[in-house]
């Protein structure tokens, strides 16, 4: 369990409703639980439930085995935080693909022919 693992319907030990388990690392794992939308920020609200690890490690053994389970890994979701994510936005000069300069006549008059 050495990166950060979220999984999507997990059970939850504490309530027993389903939620975003986040295994932050080997001794620490929580279930998020979306409760409503502030009316003042407009931001998400969640509670979390602190997750006994031998509970996860027993319930992620049985999805690991399950091949039906592995649809509710998000491997995107390395990182919760966006400040420890590089994510920068390229423009397509960055990327290396070329301009596409078609010649039409009116936008870029052609060269007279002899």
């Amino acid at each position: 369990m050495g990166r950060t693992q979220c999984i999507r319907d997990f059970k939850c030990e504490v309530c027993g409703i389903p939620g975003m388990l986040q295994v932050l690392s080997k001794n620490y794992a929580r279930v998020r639980h979306y409760i409503k939308i502030d009316p003042n920020t407009g931001k998400s609200k969640f509670v979390y439930h602190r997750q006994n690890i031998e509970y996860v490690k027993r319930i992620l053994n049985t999805i690991g085995n399950d091949h039906s389970g592995q649809n509710t890994i998000d491997l995107n979701l390395n990182n919760l935080s966006c400040n420890n994510r590089n994510v920068r936005a390229g423009s397509l000069a960055r990327l290396g693909h070329p301009l596409d300069v078609r010649k039409v006549v009116g936008s870029n008059p052609a060269r007279p022919t002899n």
